[in-house]
């Protein structure tokens, strides 16, 4: 094989794995920015050799651009472009929010997930989705506070206070391994503690056969001597009972849900998930047609 052929057949690969990454984002109708495509793309490789791809692919009518972003579809780039400011706007509010959750007890690290973590809140049933880190044995009693705490000072709202996911530190890796869940992992905003996401990664390296120019920077610190004594106080009068009692009130509350085809529960002694309608299904079966692209 030629010199020439092999640049042709490696342009070519890069090429097909640029609208792979922006398909998946078609099912949002969400338009990525250089480095948001770099952090997805599915090849290694550095930013300014993908920006000059992104420009030859834009020139070559195969993809949009509009505003720094890129589609597939410029109704895509209109939506992304329309919704900057609501964004930042939630991301300010989801910032003062978690202030208030790492308070909580046995709460390690709070980090944004879903829609805002990519910054694609269109407008349609805009809330903000957390995947909190516990401390070890304590996801059942975290959730328990937070969720008292949303039920008589909220008034039960999930708007601004929607907790889908929390593991315990010493339990980070996740049983399932596709692109949806690597995509989720990759996107999550930390909003104190990134050491904990950088663990998290450490303890699914398989992400990294997804997006192996996904990073996290690693930096620690330790919870308040404040928060320690209150926990230790806990411990002392609730302990792994409480634990255990408040790990069957939830199972019990998953158990009596009319479950849709869809939903995804967890309820483990380290784990706990709540999504009562997952997309996941639907967004891999719209990812696995993109054999259909051109």
């Amino acid at each position: 094989m030629t010199t020439d052929t092999l640049q042709i057949n490696t342009s070519a690969h890069l090429r097909k794995s640029i609208r792979d990454t922006l398909w998946y984002f078609e099912f949002f109708k969400h338009g990525l920015s250089l480095d948001e495509i770099h952090k997805y793309l599915r090849e290694k490789m550095d930013r300014d050799c993908l920006q000059t791809e992104l420009d030859l692919a834009v020139f070559r009518k195969e993809i949009f651009e509009n505003d720094g972003f890129y589609a597939l579809c410029p109704q895509s780039l209109e939506i992304r472009i329309q919704n900057k400011a609501r964004n930042e706007k939630w991301l300010g509010i989801a910032k003062r929010m978690g202030r208030l959750i790492q308070s909580f007890p046995f709460v390690r690290a709070v980090n944004i997930s879903g829609s805002l973590s990519k910054q694609g809140l269109t407008g349609e049933d805009d809330d903000i989705d957390y995947f909190l880190v516990t401390a070890e044995n304590r996801v059942w009693t975290a959730k328990f506070f937070l969720m008292v705490f949303k039920k008589i000072f909220l008034l039960n709202s999930k708007k601004y206070f929607c907790i889908n996911l929390l593991r315990d530190e010493n339990h980070l890796a996740f049983e399932r391994h596709n692109i949806y869940i690597a995509t989720e992992a990759v996107s999550v905003v930390p909003l104190n503690h990134p050491e904990y996401l950088a663990q998290l990664f450490k303890e699914n390296s398989w992400l990294n056969d997804y997006f192996p120019n996904a990073q996290i920077k690693h930096r620690g610190k330790s919870p308040t001597r404040i928060k320690r004594a209150v926990e230790r106080l806990l411990d002392f009068f609730l302990g792994s009972a409480f634990e255990k009692w408040c790990q069957a009130l939830f199972h019990r509350h998953v158990q009596n849900q009319n479950r849709r085809p869809n939903a995804h529960f967890e309820t483990s002694d380290h784990s706990s998930a709540y999504f009562p309608d997952s997309i996941e299904s639907r967004i891999l079966k719209h990812y696995q047609s993109k054999a259909s692209l051109i």
